[in-house]
């Protein structure tokens, strides 16, 4: 399992976001490294955001999630064109799970199990 997840939930309409693109950075001095790009499926969720090939390390990540795509694609229009949230990494052996709460006008996240 990925210790990198997300679960994107559309609280306007009641549904999990299908096919919003995520992608994952991490912060490298004062640039960010891109790691991964993914669609949330059919259940919102994004459950490989950290390739196989990539070691959790500490510091700060990035989760860019193209919210404004998603609506736009529902005939939305949105305020946010993208939600990005940063969060700290401080246990390797952790499991870090974003989940992102969305309407066309506002979002909420909280780390998840």
């Amino acid at each position: 399992m990925s210790r990198i997840t997300s679960h994107v939930l559309d609280l306007a309409n009641g549904v999990p976001a299908l096919g919003v693109r995520v992608e994952l950075e991490r912060k490298r001095g004062n640039a960010w490294v891109a790691l991964a790009s993914r669609v949330t499926d059919g259940d919102g969720r994004v459950r490989d955001l950290l390739p196989a090939e990539s070691a959790l390390e500490v510091g700060a990540y990035r989760l860019r999630f193209h919210s404004g795509e998603y609506f736009a694609k529902n005939g939305v229009t949105a305020l946010h064109p993208m939600v990005e949230i940063v969060f700290e990494v401080r246990d390797i052996a952790g499991h870090y799970h974003i989940p992102l709460l969305v309407t066309p006008h506002a979002y909420s996240t909280y780390r998840g199990s």
